[in-house]
């Protein structure tokens, strides 16, 4: 994928482990408090963040994350109610009893915040990067063609069949979309394939429709999974009962519950979202930046926090 190179001039994660361990204290030698203890966390944190980034889907991960956080400070930030609490709770922790000032306001009242700006490149950033997302969807759409592995579920099998062709009609429409809004697709092939319509707003319309179509089939992945899981646990509990030899898989029973928990509160978090920008009617009524942050974040920490914990391993 695009986001497991390494930029040119950046160090590879061999070199970043190495300067981790270069730059860790000697043992029995204590670390130096203040300034160089931050400094030393700083440099840390950094040379982490490289080796995330050098990582296979660690720039995506990052990337999403932070995305989907300054949606939710850009709403915080222009929430006027959260920010009168926001001064009265700092008027009541303040030493003095001087009024807390007033922000001033930009004048020009369409400005856009510097949350809000920060978040729509990194927005854009991301839209860039999915240019080359057909890649990966290639790969598996490949694999999945050539038919289920022995042993598998077919209904899986076709369930993920019908969840990779879902994403690679909605990486193809937003692909396509994205490079006509650029001027790099002419409006004469978007008018062909648009009803002759040259702008983009329907194609993006069906390629979140897509994107809905295959986050709904992790529900039936997920459902085919626990009918599955139900009943391999059924007939072992049956044989149990029977007083044949068993063998327990405690461990490999609550992995299963734990992933499977984790998969569904991932679709979940990432349903709402697909059902609002996939309506021609408006959307989920109230939605916000808010919403969709939370969501992002919600769908987006289970990957980032693991990727995030294996750069502290060599």
């Amino acid at each position: 994928m695009v986001d497991s190179t390494v930029e040119p001039g950046a160090p590879s994660a061999e070199a970043a482990n190495e300067a981790v361990e270069m730059t860790a204290p000697p043992k029995g030698v204590s670390r130096p408090n203040g300034v160089a203890s931050a400094a030393k966390q700083m440099d840390s944190a950094i040379l982490r963040l490289n080796k995330l980034f050098a990582s296979p889907g660690g720039l995506s991960a990052f990337l999403s994350t932070f995305n989907y956080t300054l949606y939710l400070l850009a709403y915080l930030e222009s929430s006027h109610s959260l920010a009168q609490l926001a001064h009265k709770l700092l008027s009541l922790v303040r030493s003095r009893s001087a009024k807390p000032p007033t922000v001033s306001r930009a004048s020009d009242p369409t400005a856009v915040p510097p949350i809000a700006a920060l978040a729509g490149l990194i927005s854009r950033a991301r839209t860039t990067l999915r240019l080359f997302g057909l890649l990966p969807l290639y790969a598996w759409l490949k694999t999945l063609i050539a038919g289920p592995k022995s042993g598998a579920d077919p209904v899986l099998h076709r369930i993920a069949l019908t969840q990779c062709l879902s994403y690679v009609a909605y990486q193809a429409l937003e692909n396509v979309s994205v490079l006509a809004d650029n001027g790099i697709v002419s409006k004469k092939f978007i008018a062909l394939i648009n009803r002759g319509d040259a702008t983009t707003g329907r194609l993006y319309l069906w390629a979140y429709r897509a994107w809905l179509s295959g986050v709904s089939c992790d529900f039936l992945r997920l459902a085919r999974e626990a009918q599955l899981e139900n009943r391999r646990r059924a007939n072992r509990q049956q044989m149990i009962d029977e007083g044949k030899a068993v063998a327990v898989y405690a461990d490999e029973d609550r992995k299963f519950d734990s992933k499977w928990w984790t998969d569904f509160m991932i679709a979940a978090a990432w349903f709402p979202m697909a059902v609002h920008f996939s309506s021609s009617t408006g959307g989920i009524p109230g939605w916000n930046l808010g919403w969709m942050g939370l969501c992002g974040l919600v769908a987006g920490s289970s990957r980032a926090r693991g990727l995030w914990r294996a750069t502290l391993h060599p």
